[in-house]
């Protein structure tokens, strides 16, 4: 049984997080198929729609289970999704993720989910730390991760590869929050 409450839908005014549908694949083709938005990424660009409708069946299945939280950006005028956000659950530590279409990028948005999300992992009493990670040279992330209170614990070496920029493994740096 999963111990963490889980809202399905994060009301933030002018944008909102919800579980995602089925109908959202096109939008989330749209941005996870535009090379700026999937450049530092941990998958490649999209390429096709088919592999989205099967991972958001795979992210239901996931929420279900109690490992893995993800829900889609909104803006509250027209509900279509402009971006997601994930939480991976693992016994007392919680990580997160974000990706917006550039579209709506410099608006603040991902930093308003950010903070959402700690504020809900804060109110869960078996969550004790929360982090992510993000490339070196993601600075827009860097900023979105320190302006929501994370602090830079260590620099992860030849971390991960990101497909979309060639080469070997990538360095990334850790951020993380003790909440507990």
């Amino acid at each position: 049984m999963n111990p963490i409450r889980t809202p399905g839908l994060f009301d933030l005014g002018d944008i909102r997080l919800r579980r995602p549908r089925r109908e959202d694949a096109p939008a989330i083709f749209a941005y996870g198929s535009d090379p700026e938005v999937a450049h530092y990424a941990d998958w490649p660009i999209q390429t096709s729609i088919e592999p989205i409708v099967a991972l958001l069946e795979e992210r239901a299945a996931r929420w279900q289970g109690g490992t893995e939280y993800y829900w889609v950006i909104t803006e509250s005028a027209d509900d279509r999704a402009i971006g997601g956000v994930i939480c991976g659950v693992n016994g007392e530590e919680a990580e997160i993720g974000y990706l917006l279409n550039r579209k709506f990028w410099c608006r603040g948005y991902a930093t308003r989910v950010c903070k959402a999300l700690v504020l809900w992992l804060e109110s869960n009493p078996v969550i004790k730390k929360i982090w992510a990670t993000c490339d070196t040279e993601n600075v827009a992330s860097i900023r979105v991760l320190e302006k929501s209170g994370f602090r830079r614990e260590k620099l992860l070496e030849k971390h991960v590869i990101r497909p979309n920029l060639g080469g070997g493994p990538r360095d990334a740096y850790l951020y993380s929050m003790v909440i507990r």
